[in-house]
């Protein structure tokens, strides 16, 4: 019985074209999709057994999504797709209980190759992410100072108008700062770049040279 799909990500167009892929797959009959958690839970009853999950979402993110996700389709196997290929954000994915993690910039044939692995039940996963605690630390990001010095403030709680004036900059560097910490440690959220941070042991100015 051909295989049913769903994909879920906010940008359509990468949605379209990631549909045009799958879609010459000869596993793959139905496939439906949805630009967040939510669009995803609600749509009409029906057995799915895949799912392909951004994990940058509008309001709820792909990560704290799997859990609602599995409620409503159970017997799908959920795969991550990210713009990141940070080992953190892999490890993040298996620690979450994702079924496997495949990278915005896979080819096409990885992309089939993903969905055969994967509705064969095995785990698809990059091949250097077998081993979390010893990949990440060779693999750490590299950040600047200044985004090291944005990560401190940030992870204090402190929001982008303090930090612009703790360090004399703009409120929109800082955004574009924060924006390159998030990519570079594969999160999508300050909590989760705390965690993150603190999981690399990334060596951060003392708070008091930033205040």
């Amino acid at each position: 019985m051909p295989a049913s799909l769903l994909l879920i990500d906010d940008h359509t167009l990468f949605r379209t074209g990631l549909r045009l892929i799958v879609q010459d797959h000869p596993s793959v009959g139905s496939i439906a999709e949805a630009g967040s958690i939510a669009e995803a839970c609600a749509l009409p009853p029906a057995p799915v057994d895949l799912v392909l999950l951004d994990i940058q979402l509008p309001g709820m993110s792909g990560l704290d999504g799997l859990r609602l996700l599995r409620q409503s389709y159970p017997n799908a196997r959920i795969v991550l797709v990210s713009a990141s290929i940070a080992p953190d954000a892999v490890y993040e994915a298996r620690s979450r209980g994702a079924d496997g993690f495949l990278p915005k910039s896979a080819s096409g044939e990885d992309i089939l190759e993903a969905i055969s692995v994967s509705l064969s039940g095995e785990p698809c996963f990059p091949a250097n992410s077998g081993n979390a605690a010893t990949q990440r630390a060779p693999s750490a990001p590299s950040l600047t100072a200044r985004q090291l010095e944005v990560l401190s403030l940030l992870c204090t709680g402190k929001p982008n108008k303090v930090i612009a004036r703790n360090l004399g900059l703009s409120e929109n560097t800082v955004r574009v700062h924060v924006a390159a910490i998030f990519a570079q440690l594969g999160v999508n959220s300050r909590s989760a770049a705390l965690l993150a941070a603190q999981r690399l042991g990334l060596s951060m100015p003392p708070l008091h040279d930033l205040v």
